[in-house]
């Protein structure tokens, strides 16, 4: 990826095409040959993985994709949106990626009325769901049109959404039980790193949800009425997911509120203890001091003198331990 954001992969292209009788599945095929499939099958999905300049500007040629959309398709960090390019509907979802932390990743359709064109970087195990159910001739697939197939595609998008949030849900429940065990732990950095996840999460998928609204409501040839009506139904699953990570985000808030107050407790009980030990051995402590002063005191030089000094280290100290004991600070 450049400074700009934008991806400098290779281009690997796939394509399926199918009509409800007929299935062809070819790896690795030029924008040309999929243009051709374009016009024998009533549906073409095209799946471009790493965008170059070559394979865009054949999208622009040879399927009209707009520059503006196949710009916005390359850069990585581009929020979920939707916009129309005369008779292509031009639409950006974000998946949820997890490797070493949880991150989200952009993938952009083309959809018009005999092609759909997918592009991203990085794998979506979603798109391969949807090719498995398409190579066992999924009969409300194989007869509908690319709006469908559109809609199935992210719908698998957001429903791969919830085992992620349930995943980040045990972490926060195995976190709860390290923060009640040990409040002064690492459990603090924890949870500001995922307060952060949990930002950074919500900021991507939010503009999600006017999206599909905005599908939901789209009138254009391309989708029709019975697919809007399953696109406001992934709109709902979406603020689902929304309303989740609210809910996280209000469970680290209180996880660290509780682990501020068990580490201030914890900090008090330290300081308890060292207030007893220093009061308990304050006499001890004057009684020693005075006799280690370079002065004689009457008495003092007896014999007996220095079991009078042990008692008077002794019994101010005996007599503050049962005090403390009887207030119940010991």
């Amino acid at each position: 990826m450049d400074s700009d954001g934008f991806a400098a992969a290779m281009a690997r292209v796939d394509v399926i095409a199918y009509t409800p009788t007929e299935f062809f599945e070819e790896k690795d095929v030029t924008i040309g040959r999929c243009r051709d499939l374009v016009e024998k099958y009533a549906v073409t999905w095209v799946n471009v993985v790493g965008l170059d300049d070559r394979t865009a500007g054949e999208l622009e040629t040879l399927f009209g994709a707009h520059p503006l959309a196949l710009d916005d398709a390359r850069n990585q960090a581009m929020a979920p949106k939707v916009d129309v390019y005369d008779d292509i509907v031009f639409i950006i979802a974000r998946a949820i990626t997890w490797t070493e932390e949880i991150d989200t990743d952009p993938l952009s359709l083309f959809v018009a009325k005999k092609f759909l064109i997918t592009v991203h970087e990085q794998g979506f195990a979603q798109l391969e769901d949807v090719r498995i159910r398409l190579r066992k001739k999924n009969p409300k697939m194989v007869k509908s049109g690319t709006d469908f197939l559109a809609y199935t595609i992210l719908d698998a998008i957001v429903d791969s959404y919830f085992p992620q949030l349930d995943r980040f849900q045990s972490i926060l429940d195995q976190l709860e039980e390290d923060i009640i065990e040990q409040p002064s732990g690492q459990g603090i950095s924890r949870l500001h790193s995922l307060r952060s996840d949990l930002v950074r999460l919500r900021s991507a998928l939010r503009p999600q949800r006017e999206m599909f609204a905005v599908l939901g409501r789209l009138e254009i040839p391309v989708f029709r009425n019975e697919t809007r009506t399953y696109l406001r139904d992934v709109q709902e699953h979406t603020i689902s997911a929304l309303d989740t990570l609210d809910a996280n985000r209000e469970t680290v808030a209180s996880l660290m509120e509780v682990q501020a107050t068990l580490a201030s407790n914890q900090m008090n009980e330290v300081i308890k203890v060292l207030t007893v030990i220093f009061t308990i051995t304050l006499p001890i402590a004057i009684v020693s001091s005075a006799f280690g002063m370079n002065v004689t005191f009457y008495g003092f030089n007896r014999p007996e003198g220095f079991y009078v000094a042990l008692a008077l280290m002794a019994v101010p100290t005996v007599l503050l331990s049962v005090w403390m004991h009887r207030k119940g600070w010991l």
